[in-house]
């Protein structure tokens, strides 16, 4: 015969060890910040969701009264639950940063072949201009902008 749900989340070294193994992985996390490898904003809802499941883990009680209020009839399914939501939020993040990164780079490819446009340009100016008289030409038609694509 299985124990009642409630014996079940009192076991308490098999959820000290998963609490330990959370505070584990936010030491490593924080390491990493502190060592500039992760930026502190890009992991900061990684760390408040390794947080949260430890907390569940190390404080059994509480998350089967939340769990029970919620109406999971078990402690393991609104774990799971609560670990799932977490990871879809995480890959929800990783999908805007990867599309915001993405955005930039075709910004910075189009300035870049603009300004290569505009040097080779100028170098071709420069030695049509030298061929034609040895004076280079005035300081202010090089510094004049050329008019953009955008306009």
């Amino acid at each position: 015969m299985q124990p009642p749900e409630e014996d079940y989340w009192r076991l308490g070294e098999s959820t000290w060890i998963f609490g330990v193994v959370c505070a584990a992985i936010a030491l490593v996390l924080l390491r990493l910040i502190l060592r500039e490898r992760l930026t502190l904003q890009g992991s900061m809802s990684y760390l408040a969701f390794l947080i949260l499941l430890g907390g569940m883990a190390l404080f059994p009680d509480v998350t089967g009264r939340v769990a029970r209020a919620l109406g999971f009839f078990s402690w393991a399914n609104f774990f799971f639950a609560t670990a799932i939501a977490a990871l879809a939020i995480l890959h929800l993040r990783a999908l805007v940063t990867l599309s915001r990164i993405q955005l930039r780079s075709i910004t910075l490819i189009q300035e870049l072949a603009i300004l290569q446009e505009k040097l080779e340009r100028s170098l071709a100016a420069g030695a049509t201009s030298s061929e034609s008289s040895s004076a280079p030409p005035p300081r202010a038609a090089q510094d004049r902008p050329e008019p953009s694509a955008d306009a």
